[in-house]
């Protein structure tokens, strides 16, 4: 039974999780509407937060790992920077969070570029991991299936007014009008799917700082 527990645990917290991300999904669906500062997008930003806080708090642990959490951890530092730049903007100046990112990029690629050996060697290490096969996974559905999912194609139909109010498009088409007030039934379901993404990843992150943790206590 003993080599279970951390199995157990493990399914215990990440249930909680979802539990969770589902609560912040319903509570800003009784509201209407997915704005800037729901809690959806809260929920989205700190768990980018805290995935990046974990990988750069725990790199001292994870000695086989630091050029790989310390990319990782800059990486999702840009995203968080990005979901977040309604605030920094409102509150420093305008396209502030372009400017923030693109520091945080240079630092890392100059790290990376420095490194460029050593994060290779991590990277084909960690990548044999569940954990890392999770944040892939979140990755994908993030970047790629989301914004399949969020095109106006997918949602025409289903949105589309019952007298079939016609719109011309860029490209000089006739296309049919998604109804203004089912618009926030796509936003709200795409930015739901963009929070389970953030979820799957932020799962993976822990799981690589766990088996990085364990690999360097092996050495």
């Amino acid at each position: 039974m003993k080599p279970l527990y951390p199995l157990i645990i493990r399914l215990l917290a990440y249930a909680g999780l979802m539990f969770l991300i589902s609560l912040a999904i319903q509570f800003d669906f009784a509201e209407g509407e997915v704005k800037e500062d729901s809690l959806i997008e809260i929920t989205q930003e700190v768990l980018l937060l805290i995935s990046s806080l974990l990988l750069i708090g725990f790199n001292s642990k994870a000695k086989d790992f630091k050029i790989f959490n310390l990319t990782l951890a800059g990486f999702l530092g840009v995203h968080f920077v990005r979901e977040f730049d309604f605030w920094i903007n409102t509150q420093l100046f305008d396209k502030a969070w372009q400017v923030i990112s693109l520091v945080i990029v240079i630092i890392v690629l100059v790290m990376m570029i420095k490194n460029w050996k050593k994060l290779i060697l991590e990277i084909a290490s960690i990548s044999k991991t569940y954990g890392f096969a999770f944040f892939f996974s979140g990755l994908v559905i993030l970047h790629i299936f989301s914004r399949l999912y969020g095109r106006k194609l997918i949602w025409i139909d289903l949105l589309r007014d019952t007298h079939d109010k016609y719109v011309i498009s860029e490209n000089g088409e006739k296309v049919v009008a998604l109804r203004d007030f089912m618009r926030p039934v796509k936003d709200a379901s795409e930015e739901s799917i963009e929070l389970l993404a953030y979820s799957i990843m932020f799962i993976g992150v822990v799981e690589m700082i766990i088996f990085g943790i364990k690999s360097s206590r092996k050495q």
